[in-house]
């Protein structure tokens, strides 16, 4: 395995399983200290423990600003500096209209979108003093498309996430700081998998490339975002999504 992101240090939220979770393994399989950060604590910790001495597990709620600035300052206390950023915590409901809840979109929102703007507000300040850093989004199809399988909220908040996307790529551009985001589509995961098999069914009738994505897929298009190849990308969308939309 390459060292290519030795001296790099790391923070994924929503990392305790699924796309966070490989993503974080990746990238201290290539020599990152990695941040492995999640609500559910003992789920941090097993994957920080899984992922082994490059990790170091966080139990945070990224919809709390007081949270996320304790998670940002144990990074620094422990760690030295920050140089990427991958906002991957997330919440999804189902749901028509009608049936979203006042409290489920709230919820939606804070964790969906509000934690990307928290976290990446907290970390902003330390890049800008390297001149330097990536910082990632996971957004979704649902945030291009509206949702396909999902609630209209869960659309909103990923739709939300890239357009914060754009508009941050262009405030920290001068300061040597991309900002990225990947839109997955059904992706093989514990979310995934709240989908029945009918539904799955009648989702891959669409996919040109027959399959659902795997955390591996998405972990590559992250991985690439945040290497030195991709210093002159910034503000942009990598679609991982089978060919389902192709745009």
């Amino acid at each position: 395995m390459s060292d290519e992101f030795e001296g790099n240090v790391a923070i994924v939220t929503g990392a305790a399983r699924g796309i966070g979770r490989e993503v974080a393994r990746q990238l201290a399989e290539r020599g990152a200290a990695v941040a492995v950060v999640d609500i559910d604590a003992e789920g941090a910790i097993e994957a920080a423990e899984e992922i082994g001495p490059n990790a170091l597990a966080i139990a945070c709620d990224v919809s709390s600003g007081h949270a996320v600035a304790a998670m940002v300052e144990t990074v620094i206390a422990q760690l030295a500096r920050i140089d990427i950023l991958v906002n991957n915590a997330g919440v999804c409901e189902r749901g028509r209209i009608e049936e979203i809840t006042e409290e489920q979109w709230d919820r939606t929102l804070a964790v969906n979108l509000k934690g990307p703007f928290l976290v990446s507000r907290a970390v902003a300040p330390r890049m800008k003093s390297q001149k330097s850093g990536r910082i990632i989004n996971i957004s979704s199809i649902a945030g291009k498309t509206g949702g396909l399988m999902v609630g209209l909220d869960y659309s909103a908040s990923k739709g939300g996430l890239l357009a914060m996307t754009r508009a941050l790529a262009r405030e920290l551009a001068p300061f040597g700081i991309t900002v990225n985001s990947v839109c997955p589509a059904m992706v093989d995961t514990e979310m995934g998998r709240l989908f029945g098999e009918e539904e799955k069914r009648r989702y891959l009738a669409g996919v040109p490339l027959g399959r659902l994505a795997t955390p591996e897929d998405v972990a590559a298009a992250v991985l690439y975002l945040a290497s030195d190849a991709a210093g002159y990308v910034t503000g942009e969308v990598i679609d991982v999504n089978g060919g389902l939309v192709m745009d």
